[in-house]
């Protein structure tokens, strides 16, 4: 790693980092949400303009249950491609090589090195890693490096041994990179990144960029009806539009292209909603016949739990217990507001997810009924005890 003045803020150390960089990755958390997404291939976008070679990772991305009118969609990947190359080498100075021959077998890579003459002994291979591939990643919407999901679990040396920017808005971030920018006055991800974009180069927001970053912002805030709005955000979103978001492509990508399975399936849902005002928990579920009879799927569970939150701001905890439509066991998607989180709550069952979503599923062969009163009857001790 190069050495960073101590001098610069912490924007201007990330500039100064993108500058040098060669190859960066932009990655983000898994389970993500549209604000995750938008934020993703905003940041993408802007790199791009900038003529750097950048690759945008979302653990477990799907496209199918991604925002259709986002710009670079297509250039999301769901998992890194190689981070460093693993070098095999051989002395040939005194035993010069006559052949090379390689072929697989077993999952094995079988090398054939014949020489021209003499032989080699064990002490003239030496094997070793390359390069890193990357030498920069920028982390967006992940409040602890345990959010990037696999990327964590599978190259966590890598993570450590390169420079990371985290790109956050939540309170709950740990401030877990080298560098943090990490503004709590924003009430999405995508309004920091505008926030740096226009001190960094704003001739680069281009209309693809400014609908990315707007998109997210309406997303977070249900179109502007969350609490924490504030003055700037509002001002921000206008900028946007002047510079060229697709205001109407957004709101109607978001919310005006529910099919009228989804809609059957959110009123399954609504008439077995039940709350305990005390806790702060709303609850509700769905069964395998449900999907069958509005024809609805598992994607479109997140707009579901998404209304759920919406149309229950004195929620603290928001549960939705439904029986997959493949066979398998009943899982629970769990929605969770600060201070509460949802990773804490939902431990006890094994839950991936961050601090404001997670998912587990139970038991094999547990019935529904018995699934949720498990359910419901564990968070409620443990939200007591928070």
């Amino acid at each position: 790693m190069f050495a960073l003045s101590m001098a610069l803020n912490s924007e201007q150390q990330a500039l100064e980092l993108i500058n040098r960089a060669k190859n960066i990755l932009v990655a983000s958390r898994q389970h993500p949400t549209p604000d995750t997404i938008s934020s993703a291939v905003a940041c993408f976008l802007f790199l791009r303009n900038m003529g750097k070679n950048v690759d945008v990772v979302i653990p477990g991305f799907e496209i199918d249950k991604s925002p259709k009118f986002l710009p670079g969609l297509k250039d999301v990947k769901s998992q890194t491609g190689p981070i460093r190359a693993f070098k095999i080498y051989l002395d040939i100075d005194k035993t010069p090589l006559g052949e090379l021959m390689y072929d697989v077998k077993d999952n094995k890579l079988e090398i054939t090195v014949l020489p021209a003459s003499g032989e080699w002994t064990s002490k003239d291979v030496k094997a070793k890693h390359g390069e890193d591939y990357y030498d920069l990643i920028i982390a967006l919407d992940c409040p602890d490096m345990h959010t990037l999901g696999d990327l964590v679990k599978k190259h966590a040396d890598f993570l450590y041994r390169t420079h990371v920017i985290n790109i956050d808005c939540d309170s709950s971030n740990e401030n877990w990179a080298q560098i943090n920018i990490v503004n709590l006055n924003a009430v999405a991800t995508c309004e920091v990144l505008y926030n740096l974009f226009t001190k960094w180069d704003k001739n680069l927001i281009d209309n693809d960029i400014a609908t990315a970053l707007l998109a997210g912002m309406i997303s977070k805030t249900k179109s502007f009806r969350t609490q924490n709005i504030t003055p700037k955000t509002l001002s921000v979103a206008s900028e946007l539009v002047a510079q060229g978001a697709r205001r109407q492509e957004i709101v109607h990508g978001l919310w005006r292209t529910r099919s009228v399975s989804t809609l059957k399936l959110w009123g399954h849902a609504l008439s077995r909603l039940n709350q305990d005002r005390e806790l702060g928990l709303v609850w509700t579920a769905l069964t395998k016949n449900d999907f069958v009879d509005t024809g609805a799927g598992d994607g479109d569970l997140d707009d579901v739990v998404s209304e759920l939150v919406t149309y229950s701001p004195e929620a603290k905890v928001v549960a939705l217990i439904y029986e997959p439509v493949k066979p398998g066991a009943i899982c629970v998607s769990l929605h969770v507001k600060p201070p509460l989180t949802a990773t804490a709550l939902a431990r006890t069952f094994g839950a991936t997810g961050t601090n404001e979503r997670a998912k587990f599923c139970l038991n094999e062969n547990t019935p529904l009924v018995d699934g949720v009163n498990e359910t419901i009857n564990r968070l409620k001790e443990t939200i007591r005890n928070f």
